[in-house]
């Protein structure tokens, strides 16, 4: 059986909220928002409880440089993954991480999620009257050269020019262009979530733990920029 982490009383699963001290559970804003309205009802149960509910989406645009450079640009779908999830918990809408990460694979349809997870989130800071300066349009524009980038590069890579030296830094810098690209596309929708996410009453906003994919993909990313730095040594 579970226990409430302030007081030790035991609790069914289902409850939200403590019998004895009244503090919410592990998972009560998460099960509100399934359960019943999104957004207001998460709140509501947020100003009921004695002491504010945890937040932890706060991802600092620090740790947005240093992983889509260390992942090698891949970050793009760990980010895309993870802030589809917060979407989902948090306003309680019907979603799949998962998949709409994957989505970024397919050419075309790629930028019609980049343009839906924009305006998604856009239309969240709006409906609260949270200033913000998410750009849809400029969101597929940057999806769109980082895959136009990205495919040019791994062509490349399998054309007699990756055997020369040349060729090989060429196209290393036609993958830091497409680096380059995600990185501003991250910065520019995180801070704004992060704005968001600060700007929430009765919330206390902290940073998103490291996950099981962020540690995956900084493994492939650091595989990549080895074999970069080995084609261009050799």
């Amino acid at each position: 059986m579970p226990f409430c982490t302030h007081c030790g009383l035991e609790y069914q699963q289902p409850d939200n909220f403590c019998n004895r001290c009244g503090r919410a559970l592990p998972g009560a804003a998460v099960r509100a928002a399934v359960e019943e309205s999104p957004v207001a009802a998460v709140e509501e149960r947020a100003i009921a409880a004695a002491t504010p509910l945890e937040l932890p989406y706060y991802l600092s645009l620090n740790r947005i440089f240093f992983m889509t450079a260390l992942t090698f640009g891949f970050y793009l779908f760990y980010w895309f993954y993870l802030t589809w999830q917060q979407y989902r918990d948090y306003a309680g809408k019907e979603s799949y991480p998962f998949w709409h990460a994957l989505a970024l694979l397919v050419p075309l349809y790629n930028l019609f999620r980049a343009y839906a997870h924009a305006c998604a989130y856009r239309d969240l800071m709006r409906d609260a009257d949270i200033p913000g300066s998410i750009n849809a349009p400029l969101a597929v524009v940057l999806t769109l050269i980082a895959w136009i980038l990205a495919f040019a590069a791994f062509t490349d890579s399998f054309s007699p020019l990756a055997l020369t030296r040349g060729g090989a830094v060429s196209i290393v810098l036609v993958d830091a262009g497409a680096i380059a690209a995600v990185s501003v596309l991250l910065v520019h929708l995180q801070s704004n979530l992060n704005g968001y996410w600060q700007s929430r009453p009765n919330w206390r906003v902290s940073s998103a733990p490291v996950g099981f994919g962020e540690i995956i993909f900084g493994i492939v990313g650091a595989v990549a920029w080895l074999r970069a730095f080995a084609n261009i040594s050799g």
